[in-house]
């Protein structure tokens, strides 16, 4: 089994090669206003980084909510009233989808990050169904 990373423009790719087959995922991007990532636990604050493990967002941070699956409502806070709030599915090493917020103040990012959060988790709840119901 091999991996790599693959940029094209804004958008990285995560390719893993197993058994002779290629899988590839959507791996951090930024596309407009819409933040993808992976988390990384680092000296007490979350970092943003590619799917290959490169940092691309260190700064402070915030978990809204913990939910009970171990997924998260995050805000990083930027400079000049900008921050970058979403839903993690987890702390370490887990898929962050979120978006860039200017000319907001702290409580906007908050409410922000749980409404992403409701709308990711609802979307992942859908698509776990999907994947049972074909199973």
């Amino acid at each position: 089994m091999s991996t790599r990373c693959e940029r094209g423009g804004q958008e990285e790719f995560g390719v893993v090669e197993h058994a002779g087959r290629e899988f590839r995922a959507l791996g951090a991007s930024v596309v407009g206003r819409h933040v993808t990532g992976y988390t990384r636990l680092g000296t007490g604050d979350l970092a943003l980084t590619t799917w290959g493990g490169k940092t691309t967002l260190a700064c402070r941070s915030e978990v809204v909510r913990e939910f009970r699956d171990g997924s998260l409502a995050v805000v990083f806070r930027l400079t000049k009233g900008r921050f970058v709030a979403g839903y993690a599915l987890g702390e370490n090493w887990m898929l962050f989808r979120g978006e860039l917020l200017a000319d907001a103040d702290h409580e906007d990012a908050r409410r922000t990050a749980l409404c992403l959060a409701d709308h990711f988790a609802e979307r992942d709840a859908e698509d776990d169904l999907c994947w049972e119901e074909a199973d």
